[in-house]
């Protein structure tokens, strides 16, 4: 009886303990899967944040090339209005590119952004300038070339470094 009692003893340890390494094994295994599935789910992030980023830099480029003063001359009828109100829609259509893109700079450097932002202000300040070559009250078409021919003059480089250094950004990342 007293022997039967110390075998269901030994049986019961050895049970435990095969559970004990069946446990420990499993878990090891886990946390081996859940290392793979992390890498993963980092893999695909990044996967993520670089098609986003992409985009980014692609929308960013087509802002700056929509806020060159050449591109939003042509893009403002200019017939039935004078040079006080095209100076207006110039300027307003500048900002409005600009807030409508706003949240790309958290895909894109602090410098990069910075040179977003310079492009945009410098290209208010040559229609500002330009404006004041003109009567308010002049034909939009005057404003016009007076902007277009300040913007041969100083080659508004501010767009051009913007450009370049999306350019620059995104050979870095891909």
């Amino acid at each position: 009886m007293h022997h039967h009692f110390f075998k269901f003893i030994i049986m019961l340890v050895a049970l435990a303990a095969i559970m004990i390494v069946i446990i420990i094994l499993f878990n090891r295994w886990l946390k081996f899967k859940e290392r793979g599935w992390a890498f993963i789910m980092r893999q695909d992030n990044n996967k993520a944040l670089a098609s986003l980023r992409i985009t980014a830099y692609e929308r960013i480029t087509i802002m700056l090339e929509r806020i060159t003063p050449q591109s939003l001359v042509m893009r403002h009828n200019q017939s039935t209005i004078n040079a006080a109100m095209l100076q207006m829609e110039l300027i307003k259509s500048i900002r409005e590119e600009f807030d409508h893109n706003v949240s790309l700079q958290i895909y894109v450097s602090k410098e990069c952004w910075e040179k977003v932002r310079r492009a945009k202000e410098e290209t208010t300040e040559l229609i500002k300038v330009a404006f004041t070559r003109v009567r308010p009250e002049s034909p939009a078409i005057e404003l016009s070339r007076e902007i277009l021919k300040l913007e041969a003059t100083v080659t508004n480089s501010a767009i051009r470094e913007a450009l370049l250094g999306v350019r620059i950004e995104m050979a870095k990342y891909f």
